[in-house]
């Protein structure tokens, strides 16, 4: 029933992962004038990240999911392959389960109009799924509630300085673990060789004038040891892993970016919103079997 018309997605991963899920849903319930629901619960019971549910610490506008319409048993999770299997066999305007192929862009998804319930399971990683409302994301991306004192004081001294927010990933496993350690791995597919953020912030050094890093990171000590720069440079470090969506908060703060391997610095550069802002990213990261599926085109790859 046209009443009953109603876009629910899948939220799992880390907050940059969750935004992009949130993004794309959003612009989706948008374009069709219909509500938007998040499936907080479903994603998160097997996640080897130990991650958890974080866009309620936004201004976000949408419904979140009752339990008994999730996918968090047994017999609901086998009622999801079967609604997968039927809907892969129907037009793709009468599905009423999407799920992403392999993280390929899916261009039908920006013209679709939702006339009953629709479910979407995936990372939506491409930029062309919700560029043309960033002007409503802007405004709901914003953190609820207040700072705190360490927070405030590092705020007033990004926006005191030409700041650059540099993010380094580099952890694996689960943060605070005995298990967690830095990747060194150059075959796996979250490495990024040290030499980006040398060449990134010597790029950066010739096209802003003054720059003060700001550097954020999963690990903290691998940083400390490979990141240099002949500039101010300032280590964040207090909010650690448990409150990741505050240096998220003065990550967006900054005037220019240098993104990481990862979705997390990708908004905040997005989010950014300095109109003279700078962003760098990594080549190498940039595509459809990369970490990072697009990148504006007004960002240097490097």
């Amino acid at each position: 029933m046209p009443d009953r018309a109603r876009v629910t997605v899948l939220i799992a991963g880390g907050l940059g992962n969750q935004l992009f899920q949130y993004a794309t849903a959003r612009r989706l319930a948008l374009q069709s004038g219909v509500p938007l629901t998040l499936d907080h619960l479903s994603g998160f019971p097997r996640d080897f990240y130990k991650r958890r549910y974080l866009l309620d610490r936004f201004a976000i506008h949408a419904d979140t999911i009752a339990p008994r319409s999730s996918y968090l048993s047994y017999r609901a999770r086998l009622r999801r392959k079967l609604q997968v299997q039927i809907n892969q066999r129907r037009d793709f305007a009468d599905r009423t389960y999407v799920r992403e192929r392999d993280s390929r862009f899916e261009p039908r998804l920006l013209d679709l109009r939702v006339t009953r319930p629709i479910y979407l399971e995936g990372y939506w990683q491409y930029e062309p799924y919700f560029r043309d409302i960033r002007e409503t994301l802007c405004e709901e991306l914003t953190l609820r509630g207040e700072h705190d004192a360490e927070n405030l004081a590092f705020a007033a001294r990004i926006r005191s300085v030409e700041a650059v927010c540099l993010h380094v990933r580099r952890l694996h496993g689960v943060p605070n673990s005995q298990d967690a350690r830095p990747v060194m791995d150059p075959t796996w597919k979250h490495y990024i060789d040290p030499s980006y953020f040398e060449k990134a912030i010597a790029l950066m050094a010739q096209r802003v004038a003054n720059p003060h890093f700001f550097v954020f990171a999963d690990y903290p000590d691998w940083a400390r040891e490979h990141i240099r720069a002949p500039h101010p440079l300032e280590f964040v470090t207090h909010n650690g892993a448990d409150r990741d969506y505050e240096d998220f908060w003065l990550m967006s703060l900054c005037r220019h970016f240098i993104v990481a391997n990862s979705t997390f610095s990708w908004w905040a550069a997005w989010l950014g919103q300095d109109p003279r802002k700078i962003v760098i990213a990594p080549k190498d990261s940039i595509g459809p079997d990369q970490v990072l599926k697009s990148a504006p085109d007004s960002w240097l790859l490097v």
